[in-house]
């Protein structure tokens, strides 16, 4: 949620408003999935440190959506509402703060008026009522098989009003703790929990023991769900890496090549798990449609775990402070172009055997003129290490073709442009992939939108591993895209 860019109001979308109005007043509804509350969690890390697994070993994509203020600013009703409208439409987690200082109608209190300490500021006198109403919602993602990264004390942009961190650090390390304790005792039994210590701020040295007390006070709870760090746009595993707490990292970025950014976290040492946690949302810096699904595909394929997208409203739900106006209610912006393409993605990944992918890189090296990121720049693409899976995103106009070398990969039994706007597919003849040397393979041109951006998949029939066997390196794949 940084702000320090120019506020932009976001174009009312025709078509929504009734929809969003029939949604809030109960006349569509959408049941929930039911059966095991607890469904695929906990989450855990693969064996080769590289993705997450379910609670039977299965790979489990994160598709995430921001939803900041969630607890703190809706009803239960209203919860459920939001919650049901982003399972149908493919997401199975979300990033929500536990207590809100400032983006909620109320702060910190919630829409029923319960505080979350009966103390103003001080983390040692917790509310029930409060807490009972976050332990409701969290049960309801359980429900709907979704994943809550959940922040327990948002620390704010650059430590100021946003957020938490004066209160915290006023409190001192003992309090931090046994605020942490409580969390971890109150809400540590929901086993969708990922724990996400910080928020959008990365303490000076002398001030860390700001997270590090959290963390204890959580594990003094006996929690063992998965933790992270949310950052000031840096890496968590630059600035906590040592840490035992710290089980996963994430890519936080507003920058121009975040693809480059992703494979470097992917790269670092040691191998954990990492998430594309936060890029430009929706609605917000000018983002055009294009640059808010090429993040999720650029973070992909330098191998990311998954991807947390963000849309304006929807993650503060109308509270009153705006950073970014915006004409349209939350309810409306859940039925955005950007959720709707971000479905298209996660639906495209989950029908390929993502966990075999790894990042082409540098090693191939990846580049290609006429790309929209700037000359010289890598073009997100990865392989899997048997070379029975290639997947790349194509950004940019290229009226000589996409010029490739497809040495080393294997035969093809199914060869396709997608169209990230609308997810058809536009069969390219497998035999464009046969063969040694450099070729060219023509793109189909603009996409249903008008804009240029497509991915290239091929995958081999019968290609691919079964989970948990994926390889650390490309293997035998050598070729080159151009």
């Amino acid at each position: 949620m940084e702000t320090s860019y120019r506020a932009v109001g976001a174009k009312r979308m025709p078509g929504t408003a009734f929809l969003a109005a029939a949604v809030l007043a109960g006349f569509i509804g959408i049941a929930p999935a039911g059966g095991d509350p607890q469904g695929a969690f906990p989450l855990r890390i693969s064996p080769n440190n590289r993705y997450f697994v379910d609670r039977q070993g299965t790979p489990f994509l994160i598709q995430g959506d921001t939803a900041w203020s969630l607890i703190a600013q809706l009803t239960l009703r209203e919860a459920g509402v939001y919650l049901d409208r982003r399972r149908v439409q493919g997401f199975n987690a979300i990033l929500v703060n536990l207590i809100e200082h400032k983006f909620s109608s109320k702060a910190p209190r919630n829409a029923a008026g319960a505080a979350p300490f009966l103390t103003p500021g001080d983390l040692s006198t917790p509310n029930e009522a409060y807490f009972a109403h976050a332990d409701q919602v969290i049960a309801l993602a359980a429900e709907r098989g979704m994943a809550v990264f959940l922040a327990p004390a948002y620390l704010g942009w650059r430590g100021g009003d946003e957020g938490w961190f004066k209160e915290v650090r006023r409190n001192g390390a003992d309090r931090v703790r046994g605020y942490g304790k409580y969390i971890g005792s109150r809400l540590g039994p929901h086993a969708n929990l990922v724990w996400v210590l910080g928020g959008d701020y990365t303490p000076a040295w002398l001030d860390r023991w700001t997270v590090d007390a959290l963390a204890a006070g959580l594990h003094d709870s006996g929690v063992t769900q998965l933790m992270t760090a949310h950052c000031g746009q840096e890496s968590p595993a630059k600035a906590f890496g040592r840490r035992r707490w710290l089980d996963f990292s994430n890519v936080y970025s507003y920058g121009p090549d975040l693809f480059a950014e992703s494979l470097a976290e992917y790269q670092r040492q040691p191998t954990r798990p990492f998430v594309l946690l936060e890029a430009f949302y929706e609605g917000e810096h000018d983002a055009s449609p294009e640059l808010i699904r090429s993040q999720g595909y650029a973070a992909l394929l330098a191998g990311a775990a998954g991807q947390f997208f963000g849309n304006n409203p929807v993650w503060n739900f109308d509270a009153p402070v705006k950073v970014f106006p915006s004409v349209l209610k939350w309810p409306e912006a859940l039925e955005s172009r950007g959720a709707r393409e971000i479905g298209l993605l996660g639906k495209l990944f989950l029908g390929l055997r993502w966990y075999d992918l790894v990042p082409a890189g540098r090693s191939s090296p990846l580049s290609r003129r006429s790309d929209e990121s700037g000359p010289g720049r890598l073009l997100p693409a990865a392989v899997s290490d048997d070379g029975g899976l290639f997947v790349a995103y194509v950004r940019g106009p290229a009226p000589g073709g996409l010029r490739m070398n497809p040495d080393g990969l294997i035969r093809p039994g199914e060869a396709f442009w997608f169209d990230p706007t609308n997810g058809k597919r536009t069969a390219i003849e497998p035999s464009a992939f046969s063969g040694q040397g450099q070729r060219t393979i023509p793109l189909p041109g603009k996409n249903a939108d008008g804009a240029d951006d497509w991915l290239l998949v091929f995958r081999a029939k019968g290609g691919g591993k079964a989970p948990g066997e994926h390889g650390e390196e490309s293997g035998t794949w050598t070729g080159s895209v151009r």
